[in-house]
């Protein structure tokens, strides 16, 4: 595959660069987010104390998981930049280095898993179902963490090089083994016994190690402009890791704050009770259709970015994030009219308790109001992160989370003691600021300058 951009493509030709780019990442998105929402619809239909259980459960389990895997951010640039200059191999250098790392680490966040679930739920959790059924499933599904990190990152490499059909096509395959999974399982088809939680704990690491298969065998085999070598992967090389580290290291940190938020947030609201819990699950559910055209313009954007700069083309680097936001902006407009019409028919697919139903659809309406600072945030972002602009991503992050919504969110639940929708308040406002300052970073220009 070769360089996606060479500096001379008319508007028709960029917007199918970015198209051909964003679709398949778009679709792959679709079909994880789709899983989850199928995890989410099938376990609503158990109790609210499962669906909080497996809600926060997720929480934990991949929080350490989030953060490590934004490594392969730092991967898809560097990869990104070497493709643009033409010099692949010492972009399946990055990638053999970057899989070993992220399997070591896979192996320590699987033991760290393991070990801290059962005390979390017992200091931060009064609902002892909930506890139950929480530890149950986040013993299961942490085993998925040592196929499901390097997958992430080798994912990356190849969405650097610009590639994001193979991505898709491992997501589709895992995604479908997960959705077949959850139906069996959880509810005891086909001569399997009736698990639930369980189940829908086994059916996910499953995928998960499924979907490495397809990602490693494809790497391995060289069927593409990069490829992973064992023997580079064996042999630490100081230099890549050190450069790995210089751009990831912010993205980790970046994402730490956003899970350490969502997680610190979660907890608060559980105290707001099991169904404002339950209905904030289910919301944050649908809410993640929205991020579908959101990751795939920022998939496009991080990769034009990054090959433009390899090639030494910053204005058509520049250009190509803009028309990626266009688009952007326009069908994440269209999911917002969608939340805000069709909020009740959207909750009725994940639950059927009304209560949790109905405060669900009323949390998904006020979600309709972020969708186009999202798409700011998301896509603009995403030029920066493959510019090698990961700092600045930090700082906005950290401003937005810590600064902005985690107070707001303290102050709903602890000093005004309101319901579970002024918490999604506080996230529109976290969105306007973030991508207020996200925008001005990239005006500024900086990140055209940044060397890898």
């Amino acid at each position: 595959m070769k360089a996606l951009n060479n500096g001379n493509s008319n508007s028709n030709s960029l917007q199918n660069t970015i198209f051909r780019l964003a679709l398949p990442a778009i679709l792959e998105n679709i079909l994880n987010t789709a899983v989850w929402m199928f995890d989410t619809a099938m376990i609503g239909r158990l109790s609210a104390e499962a669906l909080s259980a497996v809600g926060f459960g997720s929480q934990l389990a991949f929080t350490l998981v989030n953060i490590v895997s934004a490594m392969g951010i730092g991967t898809s640039a560097i990869v990104a930049r070497y493709i643009g200059a033409n010099e692949p191999e010492k972009a399946n250098k990055v990638i053999s280095q970057s899989f070993i790392v992220s399997l070591i680490i896979s192996v320590f966040l699987l033991g760290a898993n393991l070990f801290l679930a059962r005390p979390f739920f017992i200091s931060t959790i009064e609902d002892q179902q909930v506890i139950k059924l929480g530890i149950q499933y986040v013993k299961i599904v942490s085993f998925g963490i040592v196929f499901l990190i390097p997958t992430m990152v080798l994912n990356a490499a190849l969405r650097g090089a610009g590639n994001t059909k193979l991505p898709m096509f491992s997501a589709l395959v895992a995604n479908l083994l997960n959705v077949v999974g959850d139906y069996v399982l959880i509810f005891g088809y086909y001569g399997f016994p009736r698990m639930e939680v369980k189940g829908a704990a086994i059916a996910t690491t499953l995928s998960q190690m499924v979907g490495f298969i397809i990602t490693f065998v494809y790497l391995i085999a060289g069927q593409d402009i990069v490829r992973l070598n064992l023997k580079d992967s064996i042999k630490i090389d100081m230099d890549v890791i050190k450069q790995l580290y210089k751009l990831s290291m912010p993205s980790c940190l970046e994402e730490f704050s956003h899970s350490g938020s969502r997680l610190l947030s979660s907890i608060w609201i559980t105290r707001l009770g099991t169904v404002a819990f339950a209905a904030h699950q289910v919301a944050v559910s649908a809410e993640s259709m929205s991020f579908m055209p959101g990751y795939g313009f920022a998939v496009a954007a991080s990769t034009l970015a990054g090959q433009n700069l390899g090639a030494r083309q910053p204005e058509e680097a520049e250009r190509s994030a803009i028309a990626s936001l266009k688009l952007a902006l326009i069908l994440m407009s269209g999911v917002g009219l969608v939340f805000l019409i069709f909020s009740h028919q959207l909750m009725s697919l994940f639950t059927s308790i009304d209560e949790v139903k109905n405060l669900a659809a009323a949390c998904i309406r006020v979600a309709a109001f972020e969708q186009p600072t999202l798409a700011v945030s998301m896509v603009l972002g995403g030029a920066l992160r493959g510019a090698g602009d990961t700092p600045g991503t930090f700082k906005v992050g950290l401003i937005g989370t810590w600064l902005v919504r985690l107070p707001l969110i303290f102050a709903v639940v602890f000093i005004f003691k309101k319901t579970v929708i002024y918490v999604w308040v506080a996230t529109v406002i976290q969105f306007v600021v973030e991508a207020g300052l996200m925008y001005l970073r990239f005006r500024k220009g900086h990140w055209k300058k940044i060397a890898i």
